[in-house]
């Protein structure tokens, strides 16, 4: 029985139970702190909309600023609480019928449709991960008159990608152990 649990999953399970669970839950609290401690950042963007929006439509002065900083803040949500949007399954999905499912046919859709979400986020993973090093290699700018490095955020993307396809992985090897009959936590 214990060879035929260790090989059901194939390559994903390469623990057994207390130590996967220990893994996934390290992933769980990863995106979750990362997802929750970026969140503030959502105060940030929305301060200085306003700001720029009063500076430039009452005053006449607008920021130089202002629209690259929000958009390094938001791109800064997006990508580190993109694993933690999985892990709640908050991610955009065309849903029809899959909440009216049961939980085991849930699994089952989720398990058959892996490859394809693996296949997307390691290909987005691999692009991002070339065009952020090239990126830090020339020390890129975005050439505005503010003219700030724009190569973290092209490096945030490849982390913020890693971490979806962690969540994601997490969540394909929960739903093959409860396809088993079996829960981690």
């Amino acid at each position: 029985a214990d060879s035929q649990e260790e090989a059901a999953g194939g390559l994903l399970l390469f623990f057994k139970g207390r130590e996967m669970e220990k893994v996934l839950a390290g992933i769980d609290r990863m995106n979750i702190w990362l997802g929750r401690s970026t969140g503030f950042l959502a105060f940030f963007v929305a301060a200085a909309i306003v700001y720029e929006v009063i500076v430039r439509h009452f005053f006449n002065r607008p920021t130089v600023w202002a629209n690259e900083s929000t958009i390094f803040a938001a791109c800064v949500i997006y990508m580190l609480a993109g694993g933690w949007a999985v892990l709640e399954d908050r991610h955009v999905r065309i849903d029809l019928f899959y909440h009216g499912f049961s939980a085991r046919k849930r699994a089952v859709i989720d398990c058959v449709t892996y490859p394809f979400f693996a296949l997307y986020i390691v290909v987005m993973l691999w692009a991002s991960s070339k065009y952020a090093w090239e990126s830090l290699q020339l020390r890129e700018t975005t050439m505005s008159p503010w003219n700030p490095p724009i190569y973290p955020m092209k490096i945030l993307m490849t982390v913020g990608l890693l971490l979806i396809l962690l969540q994601g992985t997490a969540r394909l090897i929960r739903n093959l152990y409860f396809l088993r009959g079996k829960t981690l936590s």
